[in-house]
């Protein structure tokens, strides 16, 4: 029977319960003044009382009943969380459950194709609806016919944090970037919205994520020297000149990718009369008609060509060089590997080229004219770089004259040299790593590697 014992604390009389001992501590509670033998027998009192009635509770219990019960409350402490805790948010999960059954079930791929059929009707490019369809379906692989509401949270950021970069190169492998995450989780955000919407589904479960903030780009512009080099190494043979064009109109005529390749007619399967191609290119006038059907919505524009610019485009007429593109991956790598540049900016070569044109123009509505987009993003991409003037005139100087020039150098060559070499090693380096794991190493040492050079010209 638990009693009080009188003691001194402070100098003065006071009574202390020591309750048993619990998992190796021991709690004591000390009570004072007038009413403190009272108080401290009425603790012990109760404490009598709580021990006989779970004493009871407990007895009644099952031998299989309180052994389930001991290793439950075990597991809860030792994840470092409390009884109260878990059935709270037990109480809470039911209660969503509870408001997501009495949804009207959905299959999710049938909600994906509600999600395509409203995109289609807002404007989106059947491109885009097709793909973005087929990405929304990877989540759900071997559960298209489960019901959304049924997907939990859970399951939605496991299967994000899961991802990995699945395009060829350097990053290969690597986890998704903050980037990609947040353009996907709006991807899911949009699909979980329709849901709502229609009833299929209580709460849109993307908002339950961590958000993620959006990750700050870092504006780069290659230097003079790597435009020179691109230009050059698009002269070396047949093969790299197909590749020129898209490098003269990003690099001097401000022209997106895109429009170039002339992405958008051909998704809408506008007649090859209204791609973008010579007859948009005007070199007696010194302009370029990037039409409604070519540009980005909102951006058609006639550019007002630089002289430099008109002579890589007579030059490219010469050529023969083709519109839209031939091959323009494929041709685009093997001009990198000819210099040995390893990082292909996004947008990289019409970055370049608005932010030499603020130093011709001196006024950014002038740029924006040929650029076409606002004044605000000119400031925020480009003006931020805070490009001497001086560099900015020395890139209106590489003309196909100087190219040429420098193209009989020995910088030129030694170029050439230090790429091959770096290519060469690395495709050494390659197959070696193959052959090891093939347990041929020996093989491997007698096998050359073929040169940089020899690859780029190969096709002669």
């Amino acid at each position: 029977m638990l009693v009080p014992k009188e003691i001194v604390k402070n100098g003065k009389k006071a009574f202390q319960v020591e309750y048993p001992p619990y998992e190796g501590k021991r709690k004591r509670e000390v009570f004072s003044g007038k009413s403190g033998e009272k108080d401290a027998k009425a603790a012990c009192d109760k404490y009598e009382k709580e021990v006989k009635r779970a004493g009871e509770w407990w007895a009644r219990l099952e031998p299989a009943e309180r052994r389930a019960i001991e290793l439950v409350c075990t597991e809860i402490k030792d994840a470092g969380e409390t009884i109260t805790q878990v059935w709270e948010e037990r109480k809470k999960a039911k209660t969503e459950q509870a408001a997501q059954s009495s949804k009207t079930p959905m299959p999710y791929e049938d909600v994906v194709t509600e999600w395509k059929r409203r995109k289609l009707n807002s404007g989106k490019s059947a491109k885009y609806v097709y793909h973005a369809g087929q990405d929304l379906m990877k989540f759900a692989a071997g559960q298209e016919r489960r019901p959304i509401h049924e997907f939990p949270v859970k399951q939605l950021d496991t299967w994000l944090h899961a991802q990995t970069i699945q395009k060829p190169g350097k990053d290969f492998g690597k986890p998704w970037g903050l980037s990609t995450k947040r353009t996907w989780m709006s991807l899911f955000h949009g699909l979980w919205e329709v849901a709502v919407t229609l009833d299929w589904a209580s709460v849109n479960i993307v908002d339950k994520l961590e958000p993620i903030d959006k990750p700050s780009r870092i504006k780069k512009i290659y230097p003079n020297e790597t435009t020179r080099n691109l230009m050059a190494a698009a002269l070396e043979n047949k093969k790299t000149q197909d590749g020129l064009l898209p490098l003269v109109l990003g690099f001097f005529g401000c022209m997106r990718p895109e429009e170039i390749t002339s992405e958008k007619p051909k998704e809408k399967k506008l007649p090859r009369e209204r791609w973008f191609d010579w007859h948009n290119i005007n070199l007696e006038t010194g302009q370029i008609d990037v039409s409604v059907d070519v540009a980005k919505t909102g951006d058609e524009r006639v550019i007002t060509l630089q002289p430099c610019a008109i002579e890589w485009l007579k030059l490219a007429r010469k050529l023969e060089c083709p519109l839209p593109p031939k091959n323009e991956f494929k041709v685009k790598r093997v001009i990198c590997e000819l210099i040995g540049l390893d990082e292909w900016f996004r947008d990289s070569l019409r970055k370049n080229c608005a932010t030499h044109l603020r130093a011709v123009y001196k006024n950014d509505y002038d740029v924006i004219r040929d650029l076409g987009n606002s004044v605000r993003e000119l400031l925020k991409s480009y003006a931020d770089l805070k490009t001497p003037e001086a560099v900015s005139l020395e890139h209106w100087m590489i003309t196909p004259a100087m190219v040429e020039e420098y193209r009989k150098s020995r910088d030129w060559k030694k170029v050439l040299r230090e790429a091959g070499e770096k290519a060469d090693a690395k495709r050494k380096a390659e197959i070696k790593a193959k052959l090891e794991a093939e347990g041929a190493t020996a093989a491997f040492e007698a096998t050359p590697a073929p040169s940089a050079n020899e690859t780029a010209t190969s096709g002669h």
